[in-house]
């Protein structure tokens, strides 16, 4: 099982490629975040066993430490079946999901979307709330402009105006009775982009849970949920993507039982005229946000990690900080435009790495 000296590659987006690659021990998973220190058996009985699988528009990989191989791999079925589903129900680029359907009749009636992804969608218009929008679920018609998932194209300013008015989380009418979710505008549509990919890695989790597995790592692209420890140590060693270096480590941590998100502006991006264009659109001007390079966040939950990482790099260094901060059990640090770090804790910057 051991991946030391493996190499692989596997084709996504970030502005032309991404790539999945194993080197020197180290696991470069998806675009964000690196599983460090990858090797199996190490410590007497217990094991690692992975499975990768592209799923939700990226590379998912799901990693278990058991002693036994049988039990490892059908908890790791159940846990990308479990991630299939999700993106099943919440991708707004399947006509069949219930996401689509939403944006499809949202204006003329409340949908019945179930508890599940009605709960959801409420938490991120709460996280909307608290971010006075720079995290918005409703960014549905900006982000087709962009069409990033596609590779990216440079939308008509007058577009661009056209949409605004269509985007607004207090726009969402809510009804609690029906678990049904309407829209106050024609022309709205959820996105579920910025905060379904750490769901679903939260929920990966639950699933190994069940199965009887206690030490884990579910990584949907650079949204890690991390679950107890890797074989003969305490943690497990993650690593940061650096923002302007590709293959090179910002930092590393050693983490267990919390969630890890990055959001960069290296991630999904085009350039014209010398100008990078990149995926993390402000909801308020339709326009990439331009304060940070990069947002890490640590938080109880992928959920929470990957809605934080967006609304804090939306809000720029100082406002972003100041939201992490505010939000209980939630911590981070923010690359700027410069390069500069930005730190919620001390503690936190003394845990990292180089």
């Amino acid at each position: 099982m051991s991946a030391s000296g493996a190499q692989s590659s596997l084709r996504t987006k970030r502005g032309n490629r991404t790539s999945l690659e194993m080197r020197k021990g180290a696991l470069v998973v998806g675009i964000s975040v690196a599983i460090l220190a990858y090797s199996a058996g190490c410590s007497g009985k217990d094991e690692l066993f992975r499975q990768s699988e592209i799923l939700m528009g990226t590379v998912v990989e799901v990693t278990v430490a058991d002693q036994s191989g049988k039990r490892a791999r059908k908890a790791i079925r159940a846990a990308l079946d479990e991630i299939r589903r999700i993106d099943e129900l919440m991708s707004a680029q399947k006509p069949g999901s219930a996401v689509s359907r939403l944006n499809r009749e949202g204006h003329e009636r409340a949908i019945p979307l179930g508890n599940e992804l009605f709960g959801l969608i409420r938490q991120a218009a709460m996280i909307s709330e608290a971010s006075g929008g720079a995290f918005d679920v409703t960014v549905g018609p900006l982000s087709g402009l962009w069409g990033f998932d596609q590779g990216g194209k440079l939308p008509a300013t007058s577009d661009i105006a056209a949409s605004l008015p269509l985007v607004g989380y207090k726009k969402l009418i809510f009804d609690n009775s029906t678990s049904s979710v309407g829209f106050s505008v024609q022309g709205m549509r959820v996105d579920l982009g910025a905060i379904a990919k750490g769901y679903a890695a939260d929920r990966a989790v639950e699933k190994l849970r069940e199965d009887g597995i206690r030490d884990a790592i579910v990584a949907v692209a650079g949204d890690l949920r991390i679950m107890g420890a890797r074989p003969g140590k305490e943690f497990w060693k993650i690593g940061v993507q650096h923002p302007r270096e590709n293959g090179r480590m910002l930092m590393t941590f050693e983490l267990r039982d919390t969630a890890i998100d990055t959001s960069g502006d290296y991630e999904r991006f085009f350039t014209v005229d010398g100008v990078r264009y990149h995926h993390l659109l402000d909801p308020a001007t339709g326009m990439p946000a331009r304060g940070c390079r990069s947002v890490t966040v640590l938080a109880p939950t992928a959920t929470e990690a990957d809605a934080c990482a967006t609304a804090a790099f939306v809000l720029g260094p100082e406002k972003g900080i100041s939201f992490l901060r505010a939000r209980p059990g939630v911590r981070g640090v923010i690359v700027d435009a410069n390069g500069r770090l930005h730190w919620t804790d001390r503690e936190l910057e003394r845990m990292a790495r180089p």
